[in-house]
């Protein structure tokens, strides 16, 4: 019988069938623990995509006010990206700032509709959202889907903020108007 004395060394490696072993061990912990890590991926993707959003209001609310000019954010369903610009009487401005650039919406997060304060829904082409210099803005409702879950968010008129409604509560604040 062999004995092992401490710091000593085992010349003989390991087995094919003790590495298969781990290799197995290792495979299934890998598949058990994958997809909570890409569920949890796509859920982070959605709360970023919600929290941009929701910077992107809070911000052109300030600037409509700052600065005494109308902003739009624009929703473009079909490339699903969001871009946002101030309104002159010729045309519809870009600022060069690293805030309002156009924003790609992550693959796993997707715009389905926009719902307008008039009760108009869209969902292909283009949704507008105007923010005023006296602070305001039109109410419009986005609805998000992505990570197997559905998001409403509620641009608030008299705030010209970002709030989230919940789809699980009978609630028309986002429902079309017929």
């Amino acid at each position: 019988m062999r004995t092992w004395k401490a710091g000593g060394c085992n010349h003989r490696g390991f087995t094919l069938v003790e590495l298969a072993m781990v290799i197995l061990v290792l495979g299934i912990v890998a598949a058990i623990t994958m997809p909570r890590v890409g569920d949890m991926l796509d859920r982070q993707n959605m709360r970023r995509t919600i929290n941009v959003v929701r910077g992107t209001v809070r911000y052109l609310q300030a600037r409509a006010a700052l600065t005494k000019r109308t902003y739009r954010l624009t929703f473009d369903l079909d490339k699903q990206t969001m871009s946002a610009c101030y309104l002159t009487e010729e045309s519809c401005q870009e600022e060069r700032n690293r805030i309002l650039r156009a924003y790609e919406f992550p693959h796993t997060v997707e715009v389905l509709d926009i719902t307008s304060a008039a009760g108009e829904r869209t969902q292909e082409g283009e949704a507008s959202t105007h923010f005023y210099p006296s602070g305001d803005a039109e109410s419009s409702c986005i609805h998000l889907s992505g990570s197997g879950a559905e998001r409403m968010l509620k641009i608030e008129s008299i705030t010209g903020r970002l709030k989230e409604v919940d789809l699980s509560k009978e609630s028309d604040e986002c429902a079309p108007k017929n």
